[in-house]
């Protein structure tokens, strides 16, 4: 039992270093060579994922309209706050951040696994290119934006097919459900989008890398990689959603 607290509590510690290194390496990013590949994983795990994004937006939102329809029948102000509780406080960034995690976690960790195996950063090292800053900074950058761009993107085309279903269902015109929205709608339901956003992208980018990067040089190692940046990110995203929502039920 202690054996195993010490090396959880190891792993925290990793974790933390690593995000501290990148944190504080992020103006190398203007090195063109850096900026490449921060732009090569922004434009993998963002962009190329748009298409899929907006369809899981646009179903997660009429889902929930279409459910609440049924449940409460034509309650215009109810479905409206029943967006905002579900889609836009949990359902939205946790979409993302799984969909990221699937995506991403597992292309980063196999990825950096496969050139400890290959002895690619070894050979990075011989020619005095810290992989590090290399490899992990433009990576961790790249995923931590993606996942808060893609959330934002997530939400806005979620509520927007939400309010559309509902106004379609309820009899009502799209601008009163807008404007209902908007009345509804807080500054701190707006500011912990952001947060989960913001935090769920670094726990990913850095847990994902972390595991690539110091995983064992073999073959068995690289799919291990990929299973523990996978399994560790989902249990910190969902620890992190919970310990923000308590926080929020205290205030």
């Amino acid at each position: 039992m202690l054996i195993e607290f010490k090396r959880k509590l190891r792993l925290s510690v990793g974790y933390w270093n690593l995000l501290v290194f990148v944190v504080w390496h992020l103006k190398l990013l203007r090195l063109a060579p850096i900026e490449k590949e921060f732009h090569r994983q922004l434009h993998y795990s963002g962009l190329d994922a748009i298409y899929v994004i907006t369809a899981i937006a646009l179903l997660c939102g009429t889902l929930v309209i279409t459910q609440t329809t049924y449940l409460v029948g034509g309650n215009s102000e109810l479905t409206v706050k029943m967006l905002i509780w579900i889609v836009v406080r949990e359902v939205g960034p946790l979409l993302c951040a799984m969909f990221i995690i699937a995506r991403s976690s597992v292309s980063v960790a196999s990825e950096l696994a496969l050139m400890r195996v290959n002895q690619e950063l070894v050979h990075l090292e011989r020619m005095g290119i810290s992989p590090l800053n290399y490899l992990i900074v433009p990576r961790a950058a790249g995923i931590a934006l993606a996942v808060f761009a893609l959330t934002i993107y997530f939400q806005i085309i979620a509520v927007g097919g939400g309010l559309a279903m509902s106004a379609l269902f309820q009899n009502t015109s799209l601008q009163e459900q807008t404007d209902r929205f908007l009345q509804i709608i807080s500054v701190m339901d707006l500011l912990l989008v952001a947060v989960k956003a913001v935090l769920f992208g670094a726990a990913i980018a850095i847990i994902s890398c972390y595991h690539g990067i110091y995983a064992l040089p073999t073959h068995t190692g690289v799919s291990k990689a990929a299973v523990r940046a996978v399994s560790r990110s989902l249990l910190v995203v969902f620890v992190l959603d919970v310990g923000l929502s308590y926080l929020i039920s205290l205030l």
